[in-house]
């Protein structure tokens, strides 16, 4: 309850537009049948397949479910532990497009500041009460990449680590 008190008043501090943005609308701990109204990729979920070992990891376009975010290379990753949602992450592979993340979270969630508007690496921890928030920047193969996770300290173990099987393939 107090996740979904939280998660509320983000989207209510926000612009008007959150609320064309399925990403902020599904709070960390919903069931997946709920979650599925806003992410219809989740209704391929079967929970049988999975097993209490394994967190699994879809992967989607994020622009399909945030319009007016201009996410329009980023990728949209939910992340389901025990037929709950445990992670919702935004990352930005492309070299190519910067800060596209970085805007999103500012215009959506909070202030980042202008320290990492350029290619500087670094992390903002953005968290609120029991909801994990925290965006990076960070370097791989000479390459800047953003990321935005968003889950809670209960599920946030079930997000990392050998235990994600992707359901995408």
């Amino acid at each position: 309850m107090r996740n979904f008190i939280i998660l509320t008043f983000l989207v209510l501090i926000s612009q008007s537009k959150a609320y064309a943005c399925s990403i902020l609308n599904v709070d960390i701990g919903t069931s997946v049948s709920a979650a599925s109204e806003k992410f219809d990729f989740l209704e391929t979920f079967d929970a049988s397949a999975y097993g209490d070992d394994f967190s699994v990891r879809f992967n989607v376009p994020a622009k399909d479910y945030c319009e007016d975010s201009n996410l329009e290379s980023a990728d949209l990753e939910v992340i389901v532990y025990n037929s709950q949602i445990v992670g919702i992450n935004i990352l930005s592979w492309d070299p190519n497009i910067k800060n596209e993340v970085y805007d999103f979270t500012n215009n959506f969630i909070g202030s980042l500041g202008s320290d990492l508007k350029n290619d500087k690496v670094g992390l903002k921890d953005l968290s609120l009460g029991n909801l994990l928030i925290i965006y990076s920047k960070y370097e791989h193969q000479e390459q800047i990449h953003e990321l935005l996770e968003i889950t809670n300290n209960q599920l946030s173990n079930y997000t990392v680590g050998e235990q994600i099987l992707d359901a995408n393939g």
